[in-house]
């Protein structure tokens, strides 16, 4: 019976310090969403906020990250104006995959001119 609580509190304590290291790939990321398909818009949300991402319904200047599938929206313009990273959904996504804040640079939106 004891091997099999010490089994239950391992398996506990190893999903918490889990929880720990992902609530932290996107620590201090203030994301707001643009032309997010509403079916995704809940689960990347979700998914960013439990990487440490705080997830904002507008801009303002806190914001670090628009994440949009289109460049020609007036939150990913906001975005390109005031030198704030414009990223494709698939940003959150990789993170999410890998466990660590990926390079923007790898997901930006091309800016039609």
């Amino acid at each position: 019976m004891r091997d099999s609580l010490d089994e239950v509190l391992t398996v506990n304590s190893i999903f918490k310090v889990l929880a720990s290291v992902r609530s932290e790939v996107l620590g201090g990321c203030v994301i707001v969403f643009s032309r997010i398909f509403h079916g995704a818009l809940p689960s990347l949300r979700k998914m960013a906020e439990q990487m440490g991402a705080t997830c904002l319904t507008e801009v303002d200047l806190s914001v670090t990250h628009v994440v949009a599938t289109d460049a020609g929206t007036e939150k990913s313009r906001w975005a390109v104006k005031e030198h704030k990273f414009l990223v494709h959904p698939r940003w959150i996504e990789a993170a999410n995959f890998f466990w660590e804040k990926q390079p923007e640079e790898n997901f930006f939106i091309k800016i039609k001119q």
